[in-house]
């Protein structure tokens, strides 16, 4: 799902933005050195050692509706790595991590769910100061295209985190004047409701998506993302589909287990103003761009943040 988009309509909402001003950073209350960043990087944040098992990991993730987490040593609070909700789908069959639950766990599901989760984060994990500007978190997400970044302090102590969701957050109320099928996505790649999570997930993996629209009889059915697939891992459902404690079979259910029905939409002729007020208050990274009952296109907040940094 590369986001394609138009040049013109793309000058065009920029030229509305410099219209409009620069962005308004006062109203936020700045600690004492501290940077620009702090005004937006949420904090205090949620943090994992290396040593929690996959499991935890997962139902932290779950419970706290995180994508990321920065892992931390737990005596000196210091940044060791991080993990991402497609770390553990890669893990759990979608790429080559799945390759330690096969060789060191024999597929046994019981117990690879509690290898540790340092086995599948990114060690030296990028990062940023707390005495940073919002553009150098811009700069650091644009040239190695991520989705957020820990903010750590001159001893290397995690203090917040700052995605691109909080960057579209202050050009929220700018971002208009532009038809959604200008910026949306087009070349879509779907799924069908037939094929299994582990297919799905291969998907992801291969892709670098974190959503799958699915469709049946060629009609929008919902989305299967990183965060449903971590649900159905995490809940107790996915033991009714244990039968020997081996985690293929687990990833033979159907993708319908882990897909999203009735999630928000967006029309292609609906402003983008009105698409970003859908996302924030439906606390959603991506709309389903839909025109009678057939999916056409997609929308994201990477889309926004692509737009917004030019």
């Amino acid at each position: 799902m590369v986001a394609r988009h138009g040049g013109e309509p793309r000058e065009t909402f920029r030229r509305v933005l410099r219209e409009k001003g620069p962005i308004d950073l006062k109203t936020h209350a700045s600690k004492k050195h501290e940077g620009e960043i702090m005004t937006i990087a949420k904090s205090p944040v949620v943090t994992m050692s290396p040593t929690t098992p996959v499991y935890d990991a997962i139902k932290i993730m779950v419970n706290e509706g995180f994508r990321r987490m920065p892992l931390v040593d737990p005596g000196t609070k210091k940044l060791r790595g991080t993990v991402t909700a497609s770390d553990i789908i890669n893990y759990l069959g979608g790429g080559e991590k799945f390759q330690i639950i096969q060789k060191k766990y024999a597929g046994n599901f019981f117990k690879a769910i509690n290898e540790p989760i340092k086995s599948l984060m990114t060690p030296r994990a990028l990062s940023m100061s707390t005495t940073a500007k919002i553009s150098d978190a811009i700069d650091i997400m644009r040239k190695h295209n991520v989705g957020g970044l820990p903010v750590v302090d001159e001893r290397g102590h995690v203090w917040a985190i700052v995605t691109e969701k909080d960057i579209i957050t202050l050009f929220s109320g700018k971002i208009r004047e532009a038809k959604v099928a200008n910026l949306m996505s087009r070349n879509l790649i779907t799924a069908s409701s037939e094929v299994s999570i582990r297919e799905a997930e291969k998907i992801m993996i291969k892709r670098g998506f974190r959503r799958l629209p699915i469709i049946s009889n060629s009609e929008f059915i919902g989305m299967a993302t990183v965060r449903s697939i971590l649900r159905f891992f995490g809940s107790g459902e996915v033991f009714k589909h244990l039968q020997s404690g081996t985690i293929n079979q687990v990833l033979q259910t159907s993708v319908l287990e882990v897909t999203m029905k009735n999630v928000a939409t967006i029309e292609p002729d609906a402003d983008i103003g009105k698409a970003a007020k859908t996302m924030q208050e439906k606390n959603v990274g991506s709309l389903p761009v839909v025109k009678d009952g057939k999916l056409v296109g997609i929308i994201t907040e990477r889309d926004f943040f692509k737009l917004i940094i030019g």
